[in-house]
């Protein structure tokens, strides 16, 4: 299913464009995106974190798409890094619900599911950056 068949929105379409809460998930993600270079198996990552693989077709390496309660859902999009731009994590939300939840309370699960994501490399990943141990 591609971008254009979902209704996406970012944090700042859910809490509105002075959120906070924005630059606080990139951020969040800033600091945990090189440890996703060492997933070797997307399809066990997102069974690890409940998720399923999705692929939206906007340019990403990989897609996972967890759905944290009824029709609401997070979609974590990462793009590997190459000689032109760095590695990249997206997150972007979805769901007939998405807009009953607190923006803060989003990024607190999109939060605990980037962890839960780390602790999916710690172990399965040789040697494993070190963020992945303050998990």
């Amino acid at each position: 299913m591609g971008l254009k068949d979902k209704r996406l929105v970012s944090i700042k379409e859910i809490d509105g464009p002075l959120t906070p809460h924005d630059a606080f998930i990139k951020r969040e993600t800033d600091l945990r995106k090189e440890a996703f270079r060492y997933v070797a198996d997307v399809s066990r990552l997102a069974e690890y974190i409940g998720g399923e693989v999705e692929s939206l077709g906007v340019g990403e390496d990989w897609g996972i798409r967890k759905e944290v309660f009824p029709e609401i859902r997070i979609h974590f999009l990462y793009t590997h890094a190459d000689e032109e731009f760095p590695s990249n994590v997206r997150v972007l939300f979805s769901g007939d619900n998405i807009k009953k939840i607190r923006g803060e309370d989003l990024v607190e699960l999109t939060v605990a599911c980037l962890n839960h994501m780390l602790r999916y490399v710690k172990e399965t990943a040789e040697n494993p950056p070190e963020i992945c141990t303050r998990v």
